[in-house]
């Protein structure tokens, strides 16, 4: 039962995110432009933000998605895992670090109500989003050239 609990919760987050909210970001977003491809990301050197952006998307079989680029390079910087406990946890630090849009605060809800097992490290992730340093007026393009140990001593809370 709970497994089916699990794999209902799991294909109703995904249909949220991928037809309902990463359409409407697209829409809204007015965020530059991300300019590289995945053969760019390939290109770059080892340890750079870029470079392990494309080795985790290649190892996940993800691609990169348009308009959502940037969301990627902060999985990467903040070291949550590109799941849905992952996404939800990444939402809640963002809460605690004060970045109320309307994508974080439904995400939190949403996930709040469906992924009780998580309340605890919600609350951990929440309260290590309120000490990390905020991830406005990043150029995500300048970024994918920096080491991604660098940024994350600079805007994570792991170390």
């Amino acid at each position: 039962m709970i497994k089916k609990i699990k794999y209902l919760r799991s294909k109703l987050l995904e249909f949220l995110t991928h037809k309902i909210a990463l359409p409407m970001i697209g829409k809204f977003r007015k965020k530059p432009k991300f300019i590289y491809s995945m053969n760019d990301l390939l290109k770059l050197d080892h340890g750079t933000l870029g470079k392990d952006l494309e080795i985790y998307l290649n190892k996940m079989n993800f691609k990169l998605l348009p308009n959502y680029e940037q969301h990627d390079c902060k999985h990467i910087i903040l070291q949550y895992e590109m799941d849905e406990a992952g996404e939800a946890r990444m939402q809640f630090y963002f809460l605690g670090n004060r970045h109320y849009s309307i994508p974080v605060i439904s995400t939190c809800f949403i996930c709040f109500f469906l992924m009780p097992e998580y309340w605890k490290q919600f609350y951990k992730d929440y309260q290590e989003g309120k000490t990390g340093k905020p991830f406005d007026d990043v150029d995500y393009n300048e970024l994918v050239y920096l080491k991604t140990n660098d940024l994350r001593k600079i805007y994570s809370h792991v170390n």
